[in-house]
């Protein structure tokens, strides 16, 4: 029972998040021997404020207070939550919490307090307020929680993918290059004492690598960016992918964009592959190494905790230049359709994926045109989660078509997936731009 007798006297809650959080009140009114009941929805709290949920009762009146259901309603946001008696003067808190996305606490009419979870079941009130999830798909601060005392704080963190490069565009009957996939970003994960950090931690998800652009009708195409970290102030560092390389209008290797390791951005692709980030693998990475980009199909790109490498062509191309693939950080980008000297097309490959070691599985190539078409586009990469990483963009397609385009390449997913490399264009038709490079992505958790 939850009794109001003064004119003074309210309920209110205290939110700490933007989430949405619906609050249903009832109650039985006494004044003069009659007994009167009621209830309110209070418009939802979509901010971090103070609400009054149950109102004064008037002079001469005892508010027996019954039931009172609060709910956060947010599809993914969670909130701190304080329920407080309030006389006009003095506050008392009736119960503290953290509510998770879908979560709800009731006051029943015998005064207990209950957790229910997003599908309703009774949770115990041991766990109640002990733990907080702040999920970042974009940049922020993270805010230490104060409704219970954290003791320990885990933060998941992963840098963004590298670009894709661009494609060539054939001028002559040469054999002519797609670009190489951008690398995939490092994941890392770290545990803090709480008492180690300060009350609030700028988040830096960096910025996926530009895809490289195209050069002139009949010209090679540009290399990828470098995906810049992300930062958990100054506390962690994930580090990016490398760019793919540019599609050359000769018979030069394209090299993929390295993967990020935990020491190091992966590097721009090279006539021999784009070296991973710190510590460095020449090939299938070991917890956080990264790996290095192919100039081949990209089967021995594949990273542990390193991000994967982007798929490359060799001298001579071959067809489904797939992007490695991470356990647990972004894809690498596949490579851009490219030509053989005839001209004929040569088919690109799939971006890598996250929480796999096989390359593939990512964003699909865009469909060769062949000569009554141009090139099309790949497939974008997925986002990541809190299961895995952003996988890596499809390699764009290429054409035979006189004058038209190749295919842009697919960006990378969110979490650091890479970007796909551009297909081959027919001049005065341009190559594809390569696809940008997913930006990172961060989850910290506090206990």
């Amino acid at each position: 029972m939850l009794l109001l007798t003064s004119t003074s006297d309210i309920v209110r809650v205290i939110t700490g998040a933007a989430a949405d959080v619906q609050v249903h009140a009832s109650w039985v009114d006494e004044a003069a021997g009659v007994t009167t009941p009621d209830r309110r929805n209070s418009t939802p709290i979509t901010t971090a404020t103070t609400t009054t949920v149950v109102v004064s009762p008037a002079a001469a009146t005892k508010r027996n207070v019954k039931h009172l259901n609060i709910r956060n309603a947010h599809a993914a946001t969670s909130t701190t939550l304080e329920v407080q008696h309030f006389d006009g003067t003095n506050s008392e808190s009736l119960i503290a919490c953290t509510l998770l996305a879908g979560e709800s606490v009731v006051l029943d009419q015998e005064g207990d307090w209950q957790l229910y979870s997003s599908g309703g079941t009774l949770k115990t009130m041991q766990s109640t307020g002990s733990v907080d999830v702040q999920t970042f798909a974009v940049g922020g601060t993270w805010t230490k929680p104060t409704t219970f005392t954290p003791k320990v704080v885990i933060v998941e963190l992963t840098g963004a993918g590298g670009g894709g490069g661009g494609g060539a565009s054939l001028a002559t009957a040469v054999v002519a290059k797609g670009g190489g996939g951008g690398g995939g970003g490092v994941w890392i994960r770290a545990t803090f004492a709480a008492s180690d950090l300060p009350a609030t931690v700028a988040v830096d998800l960096g910025t996926g690598g530009v895809g490289g652009a195209v050069g002139a009708g009949g010209a090679a195409g540009n290399s990828g960016g470098v995906g810049t970290a992300a930062t958990f102030g100054s506390f962690l560092t994930a580090y990016g992918g490398g760019g793919g390389r540019l599609g050359a209008i000769s018979a030069l290797a394209t090299g993929g964009g390295g993967g990020a390791g935990v020491g190091g951005a992966g590097q721009v692709g090279t006539t021999s592959g784009g070296a991973g980030g710190l510590p460095t693998a020449a090939s299938n990475g070991a917890g956080g190494q990264g790996v290095t980009g192919t100039v081949i199909v990209s089967t021995v790109a594949n990273g542990e905790m390193g991000g994967g490498g982007g798929a490359g062509i060799a001298a001579t191309p071959v067809a489904s230049s797939l992007g490695g693939s991470s356990i647990r950080g972004g894809g690498g980008g596949g490579a851009g359709a490219s030509h053989s000297a005839t001209p004929n097309t040569v088919q690109g490959g799939a971006g890598g994926r996250s929480n796999a070691y096989t390359a593939g599985g990512g964003g699909a190539a865009g469909v060769d045109g062949g000569a009554g078409a141009a090139g099309g586009n790949g497939a974008a990469g997925a986002n990541g989660t809190s299961a895995n990483g952003g996988s890596g963009g499809g390699g764009g397609g290429s054409t035979t078509l006189a004058s038209a385009a190749g295919g842009q390449g697919g960006a990378g997913g969110l979490g650091g997936g890479g970007g796909g490399g551009g297909g081959v264009g027919m001049n005065p038709g341009l190559g594809g731009v390569g696809g940008a490079g997913g930006t990172g992505y961060c989850i910290v958790y506090t206990f």
